[in-house]
């Protein structure tokens, strides 16, 4: 048993609450999105412009090296869905 109710059912525990665009314009993030995943607000994932699609970055702390650390992060099929409401969202938004 679990107390997780997944992505895909009727009761989705995910919601994107905004969407807003890049401040700087002609780089590659085009977005920024603020999620709530069930009772947690998720700030910053950011929609990325490469080759010809997008893509969901989830927010990271970067160290000195430059090396990246996820602060959250999720497996699949999570992961794709939640992207997939995002880039969604942003399509509807009129900003990729």
């Amino acid at each position: 048993m679990t107390n997780i109710v997944p992505l895909h059912s009727s009761d989705q525990p995910v919601r994107v609450l905004q969407v807003r665009p890049c401040p700087k314009t002609g780089g590659a993030v085009k977005a920024y999105a603020d999620i709530q995943y069930h009772s947690a607000t998720i700030k910053g994932l950011s929609i990325v412009e490469h080759n010809s699609g997008h893509f969901v970055g989830f927010p990271s702390d970067v160290s000195k090296t430059g090396k990246r650390f996820p602060k959250v992060d999720f497996s699949e099929p999570q992961r794709s869905q939640i992207e997939k409401l995002v880039l969604d969202a942003a399509k509807n938004a009129g900003l990729i």
